[in-house]
């Protein structure tokens, strides 16, 4: 399983601006996705193609919650969201087609 450094953002202080997504999509790796979540009121921020991340940081600079407040080495499965850290569940699941 390949490793990579990622953002690694905080499922609690994350309110789902998708500022990070904008911030991400406008600089080319387009990693970032905003999905709504169970027990949740708005989405929440994760990594959904992590093998595009180029480590960047910039999703960091533009968080106003601090939600991502530092990059680190992750384990990921190429073409496989990396899921939230209280193992939240997706309400229309991972895919990116999935209605918001």
């Amino acid at each position: 399983m390949p490793i990579a450094i990622l953002p690694d953002i905080d499922e609690q202080r994350c309110i789902g601006c998708a500022l990070c997504v904008e911030i991400c999509t406008t600089l080319g790796p387009d990693v970032l996705r905003v999905k709504p979540v169970e027990g949740w009121k708005r989405g929440k921020a994760f990594v959904f193609y992590p093998e595009r991340c180029i480590s960047d940081g910039a999703c960091i600079g533009v968080c106003p919650t601090k939600s991502i407040f530092w990059m680190r080495p992750m384990n990921y499965t190429a073409g496989q969201p990396v899921p939230l850290h209280k193992n939240g569940i997706f309400i229309n699941g991972w895919a990116e087609d999935a209605a918001l």
